[in-house]
């Protein structure tokens, strides 16, 4: 019966699946980390240009409306420095009229300049302006190209690490069913050489791998990248959780125990809200599809990871909000879980 165990061993051994080693698997996380960050940093740089392109559209529109007030004005001076009577053969010669011409010429051209200068000033500002606009959408354009570079350098560093944890995966499900195997091919070996009262038998089994926890979370994707990013400029506001970068598809994980709901909403599309029952709450966006709802236990499959919404890469953005309150950075606790 040894021999049986021995050869059971050597087959099962033979049919092993090949796997990635630990070394490839934390190069290949490397590099999607850091395509990860890339694609943080171009996300900022180009909210920052967003920003400033709308600071200076709006300085456009005030030196425009600032032209349109004076442009009346310096219209209407030009008339009156055309018809206004400073010369003294038109005055007759008489002296006592010329003064006071002079007199009222010069009260008349100070307040000329003064609109004169406003007048240029504004449009010395509008010209100013629209160059700076016209370099900064020239820059919006470089920086949208280069966003979406890196998104499609993400993808592909994300795709490598799906493939590496999935051979992983099945790496380890190999080995458990072959550790199952040994353990009953032994059972029946020490089976046949008891007494027939002492027989016996025993099975394997399991499920998958949980996700990992910490940080008083469960691990909403465990497949995924993800840097800090909270408080990063984006169009029109500040980045207010974290982005946790994963192909289409992946699995999302209830980071808590609590009931979720799912809706739709207007910037991520597909969407879970999670009250806890710790009394927090958690949002998670941009889903492309749900799975358990209700009252579920952490580390329950509750959707997929999308790009719904407003999103243009595949990602989960997380957000924890501490007594169902103003969200905080949820960084420190979704790396303390993830990572």
């Amino acid at each position: 019966m040894l021999l049986v165990v021995a050869l059971v061993t050597g087959a099962l051994a033979t049919f092993a699946p090949p796997t990635a080693s630990g070394d490839d698997i934390a190069e290949v996380r490397a590099r999607a980390q850091a395509a990860t960050q890339d694609l943080a940093d171009a996300e900022a740089r180009l909210g920052e240009i967003s920003e400033d392109i709308s600071t200076t559209q709006h300085q456009t529109d005030v030196a425009r409306q600032a032209i349109g007030g004076l442009r009346s004005q310096v219209q209407e001076i030009a008339v009156q420095q055309y018809i206004r009577p400073t010369d003294v053969y038109l005055m007759g010669g008489d002296l006592t009229r010329l003064a006071r011409a002079d007199a009222l010429a010069r009260i008349v051209t100070h307040g000329d300049t003064d609109a004169l200068d406003a007048y240029q000033g504004a449009r010395e500002d509008l010209a100013a302006a629209s160059a700076h606009l016209e370099a900064l959408q020239a820059e919006q354009t470089e920086a949208i190209a280069d966003l979406e570079a890196r998104q499609d350098d993400l993808q592909a560093e994300l795709a490598r690490l799906e493939e590496v944890e999935r051979q992983r995966r099945a790496a380890e499900e190999a080995a458990r069913r072959q550790a199952a195997a040994l353990a009953a091919a032994a059972a029946a070996a020490a089976a046949d050489d008891a007494p027939p009262a002492d027989t016996g038998g025993s099975g394997g089994g399991g499920g998958g791998t949980p996700p990992p926890s910490g940080g008083g979370i469960t691990c909403p994707v465990p497949s995924a990248t993800f840097v800090d990013t909270w408080g990063a400029p984006r169009a029109g506001h500040t980045h207010q959780g974290v982005d946790m970068m994963a192909v289409e598809g992946a699995p999302v994980y209830a980071p808590a125990s609590g009931n979720v709901e799912h809706r739709v909403v207007g910037l991520g599309g597909l969407s879970f809200f999670l009250y806890g029952d710790n009394g927090d709450t958690y949002f998670g966006t941009h889903m492309s599809g749900y799975a358990g709802g209700g009252h579920v236990a952490a580390g329950t499959l509750i959707g997929y990871v999308g790009q719904t919404g407003n999103a243009g890469t595949p990602h989960l953005h997380f957000e924890i909000w501490p007594g169902g309150g103003a969200a905080v950075n949820p960084y420190p606790a979704t790396a303390a879980a993830c990572l």
